[in-house]
């Protein structure tokens, strides 16, 4: 299996959610008590996000939950980080807990927020793991030679590239290395940023990325793999030489931002599918599927 989009995409737009909002996109995605939940942000009528659930028993319909679950309001003492708005979750399931990365927007730039559950309705907010300005976090589902370790960008404004850290507590992170830059004159020749959790499989850890490229005035915003040594997982094996999902179709390009595919939640299947969640034009939820084969094998 190569890459196919979904006959059906979008599988969630805005006329899907109950309440009134602006759009509906960038979601994490698990599988949880047997289904398909997608933590979707939801840019609110006033300009500003939140998260809301989607929920699938076979991956493909989804129904939107009656209000967001969490919101900048729920931040408490964190509230001035997340004052303009919660963004792009990511899920990784670790030490039976969900761990959710995701980006606060205040007045002091983007940040990297992270937050815990274990049933997706109470969520601890365990408050920011970097300082501004970063963002495109995701951490790894286990320890690696006794650490966490996470991927984000630092420095979100001005830089360009994927770093990778390690904690002993998912608080403290520190052993900052550079993981990827991007490749110059090419489709991810501007910036590029993690998108999906990283997945253990028998050759190293996948990942999805995001690599952005300039045109006049706007850019175009594709997704591409890399392959990440089990072990030493700050060495690159192998990536994606082209994108593997560039916006192609109408609801991928146009929209509040056009000409964008951006991923930050996959679901891996036992029988070595995989159900990649994405939006398009920051305006819906879209589903593509491949194979974990074909992934590792464009990685090499």
């Amino acid at each position: 299996m190569n890459m196919t989009r979904y006959s059906s995409n979008p599988i969630i737009t805005k006329s899907d959610v109950k309440f009134k909002v602006n759009s509906i996109f960038n979601a994490g995605a698990v599988k949880f008590n047997d289904k398909y939940l997608l933590l979707c942000r939801i840019e609110m009528p006033i300009g500003r996000s939140s998260f809301v659930i989607a929920e699938s028993s076979d991956g493909y319909n989804f129904t939107v939950g009656a209000k967001p679950v969490l919101t900048p309001e729920d931040h408490n003492e964190y509230f001035c980080y997340v004052e303009w708005g919660i963004e792009d979750s990511r899920i990784t399931f670790l030490d039976g807990k969900y761990f959710i990365t995701y980006t606060g927007y205040s007045k002091y730039m983007p940040l990297v927020m992270l937050a815990e559950t274990e049933d997706f309705k109470s969520f601890k907010i365990l408050g920011p793991i970097s300082v501004p300005s970063n963002k495109d976090c995701a951490i790894f589902p286990e320890k690696i030679n006794n650490y966490y370790w996470k991927v984000d960008r630092p420095s979100a404004e001005n830089n360009r590239d994927i770093w990778i850290s390690r904690s002993p507590d998912l608080l403290h992170w520190g052993g900052h290395k550079i993981l990827m830059q991007p490749s110059a004159g090419t489709w991810e020749a501007d910036k590029i940023g993690g998108s999906s959790d990283p997945v253990k499989t028998k050759d190293g850890w996948l990942m999805l990325y995001h690599g952005v490229r300039g045109f006049g005035i706007s850019f175009i915003y594709k997704l591409g793999v890399v392959l990440l040594d089990l072990n030493e997982p700050w060495k690159v094996i192998g990536k994606s030489k082209g994108p593997i999902l560039s916006p192609d179709e109408n609801y991928e390009r146009i929209g509040d931002v056009g000409n964008v595919v951006f991923s930050n939640g996959w679901i891996f299947e036992k029988d070595g599918s995989v159900k990649i969640y994405y939006s398009g034009a920051d305006m819906n939820v879209c589903l593509a599927e491949t194979s974990v084969e074909f992934l590792l094998s464009i990685c090499k």
